[in-house]
């Protein structure tokens, strides 16, 4: 029940309406016995510096940003913390109570700490990063803070090499305008294909990922199916993280950056699957 003194959460993006985030959140705030709620919060990019503005005037304590308005958000928060500065890219703001905008990144070191679940141990091995959105900017500052060497590849590659001279002083970074052969040891898909966008879609041949040993994709469908790429890597023996993973684990530090208290990642990705 929604009362008067039920504090504010949500997601600004474009669309929302897929998004498992609502759900997700919301079942870790029960869990956690909190008086708070969280939102889908669908807002235009035209309109979007008029959404910040309106949710911190009503008292929202924070709000996740998801595509396409990671990069905006970061030019018009009011502060940047290091990853978000480092990236150029925010998923996660938190409201000052003289509404004061701070921005935070949560999905760099969440693909970070899944790959490391997955390998058992920090990777620091070479990377191919798919994309070079707000996601991908996130990802390849994250991963090569961490030592990683990123290679960027994307449908245009001169929004690759754009996104690598941004991220230069992060790590090693660079442009691939031609896919690896053989592909690295960890690839992460930073695109919508095999979800939003062309959803029978792979952003790479299943042949490429033969010897690759972690392959993370950021896309996940609202029913929370498999994309193309999860099936083909697990096929070709490749240890999977799909995009619901990476969303418990960017929200769960989110929520831990607004409450100040654990979230309960299980509880988080168990509602993101649907259970």
């Amino acid at each position: 029940m929604i009362s008067g003194t039920t504090r504010l959460l949500g997601v600004i993006g474009d669309p929302v309406s897929h998004s498992r985030s609502p759900r997700m959140q919301n079942a870790a705030l029960r869990a956690m016995g909190l008086d708070w709620v969280y939102v889908p919060l669908p807002v235009k990019a035209d309109g979007l510096a008029a959404a910040l503005r309106g949710v911190a005037a009503a008292g929202f304590v924070g709000v996740n940003v998801t595509v396409p308005h990671k990069e905006a958000v970061a030019r018009l928060v009011d502060e940047l913390r290091p990853v978000a500065e480092a990236s150029g890219s925010v998923n996660t703001v938190l409201f000052g109570a003289d509404g004061r905008m701070v921005g935070d990144s949560t999905d760099g070191p969440a693909i970070a700490a899944a790959i490391a679940s997955e390998v058992g141990e920090a990777y620091t091995g070479d990377v191919l990063v798919l994309g070079a959105g707000g996601s991908a900017r996130a990802a390849a500052a994250a991963l090569a803070q961490d030592g990683c060497a990123v290679s960027i590849h994307a449908r245009r590659p001169e929004a690759a090499e754009a996104l690598a001279r941004d991220l230069a002083g992060t790590g090693d970074v660079r442009a691939a305008r031609e896919l690896p052969d053989p592909a690295p040891g960890v690839i992460v898909h930073c695109t919508p294909v095999g979800a939003l966008v062309d959803p029978d879609g792979m952003p790479l041949p299943a042949t490429r990922l033969m010897d690759v040993r972690v392959v993370v994709d950021l896309a996940y469908r609202a029913d929370a199916a498999p994309t193309p790429l999860i099936t083909a890597a697990a096929e070709a023996g490749c240890a999977v993280v799909d995009g619901l993973e990476v969303l418990a684990r960017q929200g769960a530090r989110a929520l831990e950056l607004w409450t100040g208290e654990t979230a309960p990642l299980e509880v988080m990705l168990a509602a993101a699957r649907g259970a």
